[in-house]
């Protein structure tokens, strides 16, 4: 049944089922036999090629599924805006869902993906050969507001989680943690040693940390052209680090503005008032932007 399977995701990539019907019937073909298919499977988006596994709750599944990338929108916006002169910073890669398609998107672009999971490495690395992509190094680090060695919860250990692995306080070590080298992006990129006028693109997506990250963006913020995706949700307001003053002085000493995705501004308040209004089984509001407000012309919708 795989080999049936894989034909059929060869004679009709992903690239080629570009209306619902046909996303419809490639669907319903895949519930009928999924419980009969192991995989991994190629799935073709033209310039790049993921691996697909039917039997794990994770993103990849979702390519069988739901047809398109999981954040198909934001990956498109960040290549209409990356080019030559720019370097992608992937915080928290997972298997490449960003790292990859931008990489192929724009191949003379270095991609940075870093991803602590040791699990998820292992499937990032392998999409990365199946591309055969040269311009993507991946680093085994989290990323943080400060370096050093923290406690970390892979829930990637559950082959069926849909979870990502993520850095705990103390008093939340339970079970299945172990240690993981943090870094900061202001580190990071300073020892790069890369020039000026480069532009700096960085997608965060932690867990809920994304605030750790950003608090550690603060030197850089100030010394390139940087843009920051990251994911607003309850998670990451709750966590320890976050407090509501003192991001929103964070943002305005460095005279940052949020965006969303179509280029609207945002206030942290109103960011506030909005997951507030979210149903209880949902944690993520969604994606936003940071950037200085004296760059947010120069952005592409």
């Amino acid at each position: 049944m795989d080999k049936f399977f894989q034909k059929l995701c060869n004679f009709y990539p992903h690239y080629k089922l570009d209306t619902k019907l046909k996303k419809k019937l490639f669907y319903l073909i895949f519930s009928l036999i999924k419980i009969f298919l192991k995989g991994p499977f190629i799935i073709n988006f033209n310039k790049f090629k993921f691996y697909a596994y039917p039997q794990k709750k994770n993103y990849s599944r979702s390519l069988l599924t739901k047809i398109n990338l999981h954040d198909e929108g934001e990956i498109n916006f960040l290549n209409k805006n990356i080019d030559n002169n720019s370097i992608f910073i992937d915080c928290g890669a997972n298997q490449g869902f960003y790292s990859i398609p931008i990489a192929g998107h724009n191949l003379e672009t270095k991609v940075y993906a870093f991803e602590p999971s040791p699990q998820e490495m292992i499937l990032l690395k392998e999409n990365i050969k199946l591309n055969n992509f040269n311009n993507i190094e991946t680093l085994n680090f989290a990323i943080a507001e400060k370096e050093g060695t923290f406690n970390f919860k892979d829930d990637n250990l559950d082959s069926n989680s849909t979870k990502g692995g993520f850095i705990v306080d103390d008093n939340q070590i339970k079970s299945k943690t172990s240690f993981i080298e943090a870094l900061t992006l202001n580190k990071f990129i300073n020892n790069l040693k890369i020039s000026d006028d480069k532009k700096l693109f960085i997608k965060i997506d932690l867990e809920g940390y994304d605030f750790n990250a950003i608090y550690g963006c603060d030197d850089i913020i100030n010394k390139f052209f940087v843009l920051i995706l990251f994911e607003f949700s309850k998670m990451g307001i709750n966590s320890k680090i976050y407090n509501f003053d003192e991001f929103n002085n964070f943002l305005k000493k460095n005279d940052l503005a949020i965006l969303d995705i179509d280029l609207n501004e945002i206030s942290l308040l109103d960011l506030h008032n909005k997951i507030d209004k979210l149903e209880k089984k949902y944690d993520v509001l969604g994606n936003f932007l940071l950037i200085k407000r004296k760059n947010k012309n120069f952005l592409k919708k």
